[in-house]
């Protein structure tokens, strides 16, 4: 994995502009990978975006400056257990870097009817563009709607906001390849940002 250091390039949306992606530990390195976006001139909501929008109508959430957050041991050991649950291979160490010690800046909080927690999604946001870039939710919500409401609704508040992109982390058959269905989606492939109709190669 090709890493770069911050400092030695423009700046962090000429890094997202240029396919880089920030790595989870230092907030100063981002490397490449398959990244993708939602290009927000291109924005239309599709049927199925439109779908997931009424399934998930009973989530709420609020979207607050990440310094505002109060990320303490509770946030923290519940996150670490739906990590946990979940299978994935994000360390606790990991997980309290991108909330208190990294570029994001923006933080939505989902709750569901009864104003439970449900989910976490850290965001960053310039007056240009944005990047969700970590989710975390509860395990019991898995294989709902709600993963891809996450995604969608910062999708749609960036077009709101006028910016001109929405990034969307990786994207592979393996990793993220339902976020070929957002809205202008785009993927950056051989230097190059190419709309999914252009199938990739992977």
């Amino acid at each position: 994995m090709t890493q770069f250091n911050l400092k030695n390039t423009n700046s962090i949306d000429q890094n997202y502009k240029n396919g880089l992606l920030p790595q989870r530990n230092n907030k100063n390195l981002f490397y490449y990978q398959t990244s993708s976006r939602s290009n927000l001139k291109n924005f239309n909501l599709s049927s199925e975006n439109r779908r997931i929008l009424r399934k998930t109508e009973d989530f709420i959430f609020e979207k607050i400056p990440l310094k505002n957050f109060n990320y303490d041991s509770k946030v923290q050991k519940e996150i670490v257990t739906w990590v946990k649950t979940l299978g994935w291979d994000f360390p606790v160490s990991s997980i309290k870097n991108v909330f208190k010690n990294h570029i994001f800046n923006y933080l939505y909080i989902w709750k569901d009817e009864q104003k439970n927690i449900i989910a976490y999604s850290l965001c960053y946001f310039s007056k240009d563009i944005s990047h969700i870039a970590y989710v975390f939710y509860n395990p019991e919500l898995a294989h709902g709607n709600l993963p891809i409401r996450l995604v969608l609704q910062v999708i749609i508040d960036s077009q709101e906001l006028g910016l001109k992109y929405c990034y969307l982390g990786r994207f592979s058959q393996d990793t993220g390849f339902y976020k070929r269905n957002m809205p202008g989606f785009e993927y950056f492939n051989n230097q190059n940002w190419i709309p999914y109709t252009n199938l990739p190669k992977f």
